[in-house]
């Protein structure tokens, strides 16, 4: 299981959160709130930097959509410059 260590915002106590239990991060200007499939929320105060740190080291990354269109623009150069070798011969 996977888990973040966070500082909750007004009391300052520790939390270790498992990831599984997350369903949302609102990131704010001096605080994070993370939503839990209880349907409570943590407000901690580790910012967007700081969780994506976090979960940088389990192998989690936050995805946008301008993630995916950058990522498939990135997919489509590549595909266009690769050429094969032999278009109309045969190798032999």
């Amino acid at each position: 299981m996977r888990f973040i260590e966070v500082t909750e915002w007004g009391n300052n106590h520790k939390h270790a959160i498992s990831l599984e239990k997350v369903v949302d991060f609102e990131f704010r200007s001096n605080f994070t709130s993370i939503a839990l499939i209880s349907g409570k929320n943590v407000n901690v105060l580790e910012l967007e930097s700081t969780i994506k740190e976090m979960l940088s080291y389990h192998n989690v990354s936050l995805v946008n959509e301008k993630d995916i269109h950058t990522f498939y623009e990135g997919m489509a150069e590549f595909q266009s410059d690769r050429t094969l070798p032999y278009d109309d011969e045969l190798p032999f």
